[in-house]
């Protein structure tokens, strides 16, 4: 019990420390995703050939419908997201780029099709997608006022002794951004599971019934 209530505890802790971060994170995806709907006629040229090849990987088998192959292939986002805080634009430009290409896709179809066909999965993956830029912008944070303290902190001791005190002083924000992805990792595999095995099954039945 007191185990749980220190989980519970440490992801509020998470939560809190880094809500605007995740709503940042959340409006830099979901603004480009209801552009990338709405606009999609506008967008045909950007994102037309970006679709196209992603359903030739399908057909031709190179993007396998398995938990391994959809998992991979969604870590690799999440990875950019992440590493992308490093040079804090990149994570920025993907969450653009993935809600905008959700979007257009999304237009593509029928509504309600494309909705029953993402909701099983999506309900874990979009938040991955977001925490993972909520990651990102956290290890930008960090890597910010680590280099700020290095260059600008007052220290009369050696070089190596000023590097492990201020990368001390700010480890809880990387920790954190580790905490963050690894959520986001989760979640992923959590989607993957449901995308490769229910989707379609969930998909075909609700299909049955309306």
């Amino acid at each position: 019990m007191v185990r749980k209530e220190g989980y519970e505890s440490t992801l509020e802790a998470l939560y809190r420390n880094n809500e605007s971060l995740l709503i940042i994170s959340a409006l830099l995806f979901f603004i480009p995703l209801f552009i990338g709907y709405i606009f999609s006629g506008t967008l045909d040229p950007y994102l037309g050939y970006v679709l196209k090849e992603f359903k030739k990987e399908i057909v031709k088998g190179e993007l396998k419908l398995t938990v391994l192959s959809i998992f991979l292939h969604n870590l690799q986002i999440s990875i950019v997201l992440y590493l992308g805080g490093i040079i804090a634009i990149v994570t920025v430009v993907s969450l653009i780029f993935n809600g905008l290409f959700i979007g257009y896709t999304a237009s593509k179809y029928p509504l309600m099709d494309f909705i029953i066909l993402v909701l099983p999965h999506g309900v874990f993956e979009v938040p991955a997608i977001i925490i993972a830029g909520a990651a990102g912008f956290r290890l930008t944070s960090f890597i910010f006022n680590y280099i700020s303290d290095l260059l600008f902190g007052e220290w009369y001791g050696s070089k190596i002794e000023k590097i492990s005190y201020y990368f001390k002083l700010n480890y809880e924000e990387f920790e954190e951004s580790l905490l963050l992805f690894g959520i986001s990792v989760v979640l992923l595999f959590i989607a993957a599971l449901i995308e490769a095995n229910a989707t379609l099954l969930i998909y075909e039945y609700l299909k049955g019934i309306i």
